[in-house]
């Protein structure tokens, strides 16, 4: 059996990007059985998809929002009874409208971070045959947005400005110097050849004088 397991995106605020965490429910219970994974985080939702084929199965997810440890219509999450298929019209709508095959939950933006328990059942012929309690983790949902301080950082009156020279205008600087060692390096080597041509000037000037 090929299972999809993930986070997949549903769309996008300005402070969260939503997510649903899928978890796929078999004969043997929920896979993955405990939600751990980091990016869970407020906002994002679980959908429990029902893929058990036994004949006459169903399943329910009850999720313990308030964690007093029971699970309460009115206080908590509870699904309906998930089949693995419902039989559809003539026209492609569901022929019960109670029937479903999958159960989501969104938490919402604010919600408490922590671990919230859940009770999967499975039933056969609406008999229930098993109980398993497992444990979801909500991380708290945490962005920078641009421009807003860190923690610990200063902004306001009193702060020391930090001037930062654009590259550009360091590069500049660099190529200034490097030519007006260029130029001085090359004006040193001219006088020096200067200077020891003038032996040679002497001397050519005392040779003519000396033949006059």
């Amino acid at each position: 059996m090929v299972m999809v397991v993930g986070l997949a995106c549903m769309g996008q605020t300005a402070a969260h990007e939503q997510e649903t965490y899928n978890v796929i429910v078999v004969a043997d219970g929920p896979m993955p059985a405990n939600i751990t994974d980091s990016d869970f985080v407020q906002g994002n939702a679980v959908v429990f998809r029902m893929k058990d084929t036994s004949e006459n199965a169903s399943i329910r997810i009850s999720i313990d929002l308030n964690g007093d440890g029971v699970y309460d219509n009115a206080t908590d999450n509870i699904s309906v009874w998930l089949v693995e298929s419902c039989e559809l019209t003539e026209n492609g709508t569901l022929a019960d409208q109670s029937c479903a095959v999958s159960h989501t939950y969104a938490f919402d933006l604010n919600a408490t971070p922590g671990n919230y328990d859940y009770m999967f059942e499975r039933a056969i012929n609406g008999s229930v045959v098993s109980t398993q309690n497992h444990t979801m983790t909500l991380w708290k949902d945490v962005h920078e947005e641009a421009g807003v301080p860190s923690t610990g950082d200063c902004f306001g009156i009193g702060c020391e400005q930090q001037t930062v020279e654009p590259a550009s205008e360091s590069v500049t600087q660099q190529e200034v110097l490097v030519g007006v060692m260029v130029v001085a390096a090359i004006g040193a080597l001219g006088l020096a050849f200067s200077i020891s041509r003038d032996p040679e000037r002497l001397v050519s000037k005392a040779l003519v004088l000396e033949e006059e």
